[in-house]
């Protein structure tokens, strides 16, 4: 009987002794379910047999910071920029069915659906349960310094739906703080949205992540051989907002996939209308991805749609009233001198934008690296050097064309 099927037909609290795969290290005594999560977690291996046992909503990914913080991991937060959100990812042994290409989950470049690569990091496979009592041994602290949110977020699969509710379930009321469920409406109709709020959703992330209809077809729709539909998308934006309430939906937009600052200002105005706000994300390759050589985006760039973003967000200006050059960057934001050497000296624009609590440390750059959203309000020389952002202009490297120009190259390769 192979390992596979022998686990298969074990009871799950079973122990067994476990060594390497030499027989030469042993790893000591393990439950199923342990000896399993081992396995997920370091080998790039489907195990027979094993189908629905460590899967959500049993079992959800980790972020590397989120499992710093509950204790799982050693590590220490670079200018101690620690994580108020605890980042959950749904799992399943038969991973995503989508393939956005920047993507290291995307259908067409993983082996397996263990997760490698996700903003750069892994995502080790958790029991849920622990996660609860883990987190409920900070709620209970009494400091102010603990985590504030719970994110979970789903992936494309046809059973994330019913995982992502009950996910969304336990936690809130093992935990009892804000929750937020990150959707993607190809699979999240509005019915099930309003499963999520009665489960405990506080607010809703929609990752729409493409600035326009052009780019998302051809990273996400068919151009990519994806499951996604930008029409799709901006609906279960207005459904979203229709459950939840506005100001309690986010959309994720990702800066630097071949738009231009004014298709990215563009869609925050719409998200704005339809009663959504942005969360701005700062491209940066994803080792494995189709577009692990594609170019991160000049600091000025994102500058100035984080500046956009914000005078749209608070109402201080709108997209038709700003102004834009010849290759789509902002040039006038639509408000008096004034008024925009205040909003800058604030600092306010340049912080992580994201539901309350959560600030997501260096998930666009490496701790060494300026960070791009600040996990803190910038000041003083900080200040200085974001104003120089803003007023650099540099021809632009990663436009549609060129983006268009890499895809042939790689995707033909």
């Amino acid at each position: 009987m192979s390992l596979g099927w022998f686990i298969s037909a074990a009871p799950l609290s079973m122990s067994l002794l476990v060594f390497d795969s030499d027989f030469t290290y042993l790893l000591g005594f393990m439950t199923v379910k342990q000896l399993y999560t081992y396995l997920c977690n370091n080998y790039v291996v489907v195990v027979m047999g094993l189908r629905n046992v460590c899967e959500s909503p049993d079992f959800v990914r980790v972020s590397t910071a989120a499992d710093i913080v509950l204790g799982y991991s050693s590590g220490k937060f670079y200018r101690n920029a620690f994580p108020f959100c605890i980042n959950l990812l749904l799992h399943f042994s038969d991973g995503c069915k989508s393939n956005c290409l920047y993507c290291g989950q995307a259908r067409g470049v993983t082996s397996a659906p263990i997760c490698r690569s996700l903003i750069r990091v892994e995502w080790p496979l958790r029991e849920l349960g622990d996660v609860i009592e883990r987190l409920n041994g900070f709620i209970r602290s009494g400091c102010s310094l603990r985590p504030y949110r719970v994110c979970v977020a789903s992936i494309t699969n046809p059973r994330a739906v019913e995982a992502e509710v009950e996910v969304i379930r336990r936690v809130f009321r093992g935990v009892g703080i804000p929750t937020s469920a990150l959707i993607t409406p190809t699979l999240f109709r509005e019915e099930d949205m309003r499963d999520l709020r009665e489960a405990g959703a506080e607010r809703l992330g929609i990752a729409i992540d493409c600035a326009s209809e052009r780019i998302f077809e051809a990273l996400r729709g068919r151009g990519a051989g994806g499951t996604h539909l930008w029409g799709r998308y901006l609906q279960g934006i207005e459904e979203g907002v229709e459950v939840m309430g506005r100001g309690r939906v986010g959309i994720h937009l990702i800066v630097g996939l071949g738009e231009t600052e004014e298709e990215a200002v563009k869609l925050i105005q719409l998200a704005h209308d339809l009663g959504a706000e942005t969360h701005l994300f700062s491209f940066y390759p994803e080792d494995g991805s189709y577009l692990s050589g594609w170019v991160r985006p000049p600091v000025g760039q994102y500058r100035r749609v984080q500046m956009a973003r914000y005078l749209i967000n608070t109402g201080l200006s709108r997209y038709e009233w700003m102004k834009f050059n010849g290759v789509g960057q902002v040039t006038h934001y639509g408000v008096s001198e004034g008024v925009l050497e205040e909003v800058v000296e604030s600092g306010l624009p340049f912080i992580t934008s994201g539901c309350p609590g959560c600030n997501r440390p260096y998930a666009n750059e490496r701790p060494t690296e300026r960070p791009r959203n600040y996990p803190y309000i910038p000041r003083g020389r900080e200040i200085q050097r974001i104003r120089r952002e803003l007023m650099t202009y540099t021809p632009p490297q990663n436009n549609y064309q060129l983006l268009l120009q890499y895809l042939n190259l790689n995707l033909a390769s």
